[in-house]
């Protein structure tokens, strides 16, 4: 026969630790053990019940901020880029859902896109840089205004500045000659042989897979959006530094330039715009967070403001303005 005295001691430890647990579920004894502990765990859960309560709260604002600007956004933006040619150039894997916003409004102002670029990571691939080397001398045959002493980064932003923006103020305007030749360049600003010369760099671009995309014809302006920047830190240097090289050729052109990207991060698109203070800054026009319907309304009053031969910086932040000014009918 089983000896029953084996399973007689484990039911009494467990039916005294039930009894225990009981015990310090609540009432005195709780409180006596455990002190001020359990006033705490209260007091963080009203904050967290708190917290929640705040982001719903935030989350209906916004929703209805959006559905505001959405609604008034007619108004707001009228026709200020009618007739007025826009290309996109996306860099950094920039939010795509953000850029076709910022398009979007674009066009409800009256412009037209009239390209819309993505930046391939070949331009900047460290593994690459042979075959960027090797590709530059046969797309500097076709671009005006070079001198030889360009980096591979601007034989590249040359390239697919003047695919974009054939005529506005060519970099060789200044070195053409005098006679009847120039006095029909100047008549027509985009004449065929720089509308030629922008689709064959454009030919070039895509078949080497450095840009990808479309465009339909010249531009007039120019927004740059970036995304985040790549994690690895050399990575990240190349990409800034080609970035720069870019928004600064794009610059060099007689054309409206709006810099844009998503939240603030340090040597983001914006920041190192900003942080030119001597040449870009004064040039470039930029608008954060532009994964929001305020900053890609503000994206095409921005562009309306640089035509009209001002720069301004918007968004969140020291130094930067909520929205560009009403724009005088």
């Amino acid at each position: 026969m089983r000896d029953r005295r084996g399973w007689i001691a484990p039911v009494a430890v467990g039916m005294f630790a039930l009894a225990i647990g009981l015990v310090l579920g609540s009432g005195p004894l709780r409180t006596a053990l455990i002190g001020s502990l359990g006033v705490q765990v209260d007091s963080l859960e009203d904050q967290v019940a708190e917290a929640e309560l705040a982001a719903d709260q935030a989350n209906v604002t916004n929703d209805y901020g959006d559905e505001w600007v959405d609604a008034t956004a007619p108004q707001l933006l009228g026709t200020t880029l009618a007739g007025r040619t826009v290309a996109f150039v996306s860099v950094d894997d920039a939010d795509a859902e953000a850029v076709a916003g910022a398009q979007a409004h674009v066009v409800q102002a009256g412009g037209t896109v009239a390209a819309s670029v993505t930046v391939e990571s070949l331009w900047t691939d460290p593994n690459q840089s042979a075959f960027r080397a090797a590709l530059a001398p046969q797309l500097a045959s076709s671009i005006s205004g070079l001198d030889g002493t360009e980096t591979v980064d601007q034989v590249f932003s040359q390239a697919l500045a003047q695919a974009l923006l054939p005529g506005t103020a060519d970099p060789a305007a200044e070195s053409a000659g005098s006679g009847d030749e120039a006095d029909a360049n100047a008549a027509d600003p985009i004449g065929p042989n720089e509308e030629d010369r922008g689709a064959v760099l454009w030919a070039l671009l895509t078949d080497a897979e450095l840009v990808s995309g479309t465009r339909t014809g010249p531009a007039d302006a120019i927004v740059m959006v970036a995304g985040e920047a790549p994690s690895d830190a050399g990575e990240s240097s190349l990409q800034v530094t080609a970035n720069l090289t870019l928004i600064g050729v794009f610059a060099g052109y007689d054309a409206p330039i709006v810099a844009a990207n998503g939240p603030d991060a340090d040597d983001d698109l914006v920041a190192s715009v900003l942080a030119d203070a001597a040449v870009l800054a004064p040039r470039v026009s930029t608008v954060t967070w532009i994964d929001t319907t305020y900053s890609q309304v503000t994206v095409a009053l921005a562009l309306r403001e640089q035509f009209d031969g001002w720069v301004g910086h918007y968004g969140p932040g020291e130094g930067r303005e909520a929205a560009p000014p009403p724009i005088e009918p």
